[in-house]
């Protein structure tokens, strides 16, 4: 999806709070604002909003010498999620349709997520995780079974990872996946907001249940123009492709092949034009050159 001009004020807000993570001096923070004002006002905003985002996140590094704002954070976020998740675990495992919860507590880990809002906020982040209960016997059945079983069939399942901590959730994912083989999970390949990279990812678990990838760009998203040739190899050999996370969705959704989405709708762009509910839980199956939304 392009970028929208409501995404400007969310680029200036996200480049402060990720400088005031870093420090509080207001004249390092007032250059580097500059810097990034100069960037944008000369966007291409037929982009998609991760690209964008890729180019001031690298101004932002390159200006307060810092090479992951968010390391602090991302820290953070794996620990809490390495506390919650036995009690998913357990939820998961006591579930009448234990995949289906295992989905919904994939999708709960999405709102650890720091590109919108850069300070931690544990009643958010508790609030998703207690919904996830609920959550999976709230999928359509059908679609959930439909995943599962194309899982079941493939010689390749390749998992699109979003952020740190999140990561954890997506292990329990995989967990329950009927397949054990064949399993790759994509990480960034240098630090992006507090996405995941393949380091993060062995933090989480996931080198136990799958084989880390790095996809070979440091963009919060999916920009298959700017992948290696090993993670498109990938890609394209999978059967499955399970994207994690609202920065896949905005690079990959206009793809010509099939994808399944998990994300929390936390934008009010994407809501709006996708016709989501903001907060919205969703297991997307995509089709060839379609969503299917149902």
């Amino acid at each position: 999806m392009r970028t929208s001009l409501e995404c400007l004020p969310c680029f200036v807000r996200q480049a402060v709070g990720s400088a005031r993570l870093v420090t509080e001096d207001e004249g390092t923070i007032l250059r580097m604002m500059q810097t990034i004002f100069r960037e944008l006002s000369t966007a291409n905003l037929s982009m998609t909003p991760p690209e964008i985002a890729q180019k001031l996140h690298a101004i932002i590094r390159k200006e307060l010498n810092h090479r992951d704002p968010f390391q602090a954070i991302k820290r953070m976020s794996t620990q809490r999620a390495l506390e919650l998740a036995p009690e998913a675990e357990a939820a998961i495992r006591t579930s009448p349709n234990p995949f289906a919860s295992a989905v919904a507590f994939a999708i709960a880990g999405n709102i650890l997520d720091f590109g919108m809002k850069s300070e931690w906020n544990e009643e958010i982040i508790s609030k998703s995780f207690a919904e996830a209960v609920e959550k999976g016997s709230c999928f359509d059945e059908e679609k959930v079974d439909r995943l599962y079983n194309e899982i079941d069939r493939a010689k390749r399942v390749l998992v699109l990872g979003d952020n740190t901590g999140e990561a954890v959730f997506d292990r329990l994912l995989i967990e329950h996946f009927p397949r054990k083989t064949g399993i790759f999970y994509a990480a960034k390949s240098a630090p992006v907001i507090n996405d995941v990279t393949a380091e993060e990812a062995v933090d989480s678990g996931i080198d136990k249940v799958a084989a880390i990838i790095p996809n070979g760009a440091a963009i919060p998203g999916t920009v298959l123009s700017k992948c290696s040739s090993e993670f498109i190899e990938i890609f394209n050999t999978a059967e499955v492709v399970i994207s994690k996370g609202q920065g896949n969705f905005e690079t990959l959704n206009e793809e010509q092949r099939k994808i399944w989405f998990l994300f929390q709708v936390k934008c009010p762009v994407i809501a709006k034009y996708y016709r989501f509910g903001l907060g919205d839980w969703l297991l997307l199956e995509k089709e060839q050159g379609r969503l299917a939304c149902s």
